[in-house]
């Protein structure tokens, strides 16, 4: 088999781009060398900006938009003008995926995959195309029928193929593909002494997304109101306002700003609980260090559906107003059984070994295609 596939990711957010690295290091690992394509950024620079700062913007302002826009297109569909769209970039990104070391495709945006599915298409080629689904809930914008693999943390395959008559057959449930961390086997307390952390202190930690849509201040005085003093971790990644806001703040607590890290997991593993939005990858990577969930703000439409599948299955809990921060942190961080029980239902839900299950499965599939053309 051709060794140098092609992952097209997104940088709209910092998930897609994350899974198509935890996909790319295991591909590495069984002698695979793919390329990652942030395809947007190399269609153009400008293409880009336009989808990423359009994207936020509409979050900022107006997420009720995006909210209607989301549950509407599971009804009518409104993602088939993706690939209208996607019309006018064919010629551009038919010559990066035309190449003859290629074996096949992956997608780790559902954006990306309607412009890949087009080009498939309209060029007629043969090569294998599998998109990696990064939520826990399955989205008829996925679907196309050029596609000849989905991955997915969803269980509910079976109804939704048969809801929208697609072979069950294309569905595989491995997870969402997450960096394979050694960190994830450590105990907690070994994670804080590593990282220089108080061993003896509470540890909350407090994700910013990867496109900075956390209001860290708003979040830090309502954590005022806490009983006792607790070890915070905030998360900024490359977000420099929200670093310098919260290093003028006053607070009670042990507050450590951490810049973006490739140590994120043994953050994770060093804290009591996660307080974040429902991004995907971020949920799988919580869930995989059995650190129990507190959602706030989940991004209207999949991050939303992310946190009723979490909190259905008890492996989160969800705060809908500030207020209720404070009781909602000391049930997590002090009562036993509570904590316990969340623990225990991430524990069930976990696949810390999505990313080596969809690479074995890719290829797996790949080969059996080939041997069938063969013949």
């Amino acid at each position: 088999m051709k060794n140098q596939p092609l992952i097209f990711s997104a940088s709209i957010g910092h998930g897609h781009n994350q899974a198509a690295k935890a996909l790319k290091n295991e591909f590495n690992k069984k002698g695979f060398y793919p390329e990652m394509v942030d395809t947007f950024h190399v269609i153009s620079p400008i293409l880009h900006h336009f989808m990423l700062s359009s994207y936020i913007r509409l979050l900022k302002l107006a997420p009720f938009i995006w909210r209607k826009i989301y549950f509407y297109a599971e009804e009518y569909p409104l993602f088939l003008l993706l690939d209208r769209f996607g019309s006018l970039f064919i010629e551009h990104l038919y010559s990066i995926m035309n190449r003859e070391a290629c074996p096949f495709i992956i997608s780790t945006h559902p954006f990306v995959t309607a412009f890949l599915s087009r080009v498939k298409q309209t060029k007629q080629l043969d090569f294998p195309l599998y998109t990696v689904i990064t939520d826990f809930v399955l989205h008829p914008a996925y679907i196309r029928k050029e596609i000849d693999g989905y991955f997915t943390a969803s269980p509910k395959i079976e109804e939704f193929a048969n809801l929208h008559n697609v072979p069950s057959h294309l569905f595989n449930l491995t997870g969402i593909p997450i960096s394979n961390n050694e960190c994830i086997h450590i105990s907690k307390w070994k994670a804080r002494y590593d990282l220089g952390l108080d061993p003896g202190k509470k540890t909350l930690l407090i994700a910013g997304g990867g496109i900075g849509l956390t209001n860290f201040v708003h979040v830090l005085q309502v954590v005022e109101h806490l009983k006792e003093q607790i070890q915070i971790l905030c998360m900024v990644g490359h977000n420099h306002r929200a670093k310098h806001r919260i290093l003028q703040k006053k607070s009670k607590h042990m507050i450590k700003v951490i810049e973006f890290t490739d140590q994120f997991l043994l953050y994770l593993k060093a804290s009591d609980g996660i307080l974040s939005k429902a991004g995907g990858l971020t949920m799988a990577e919580a869930l995989a260090c059995e650190t129990p969930i507190i959602i706030f703000n989940p991004v209207p439409g999949h991050e939303e559906q992310n946190a009723n599948y979490l909190t259905h299955a008890g492996a989160a809990v969800k705060v809908d107003k500030c207020i209720q921060l404070p009781s909602v942190l000391e049930r997590v961080l002090y009562e036993k059984t509570y904590y316990t029980n969340l623990q225990y239902n991430a524990q069930m839900l976990k696949k810390p070994n999505a990313a080596n299950q969809i690479v074995d499965r890719i290829l797996t599939l790949t080969n059996q295609q080939q041997i069938t053309k063969s013949h």
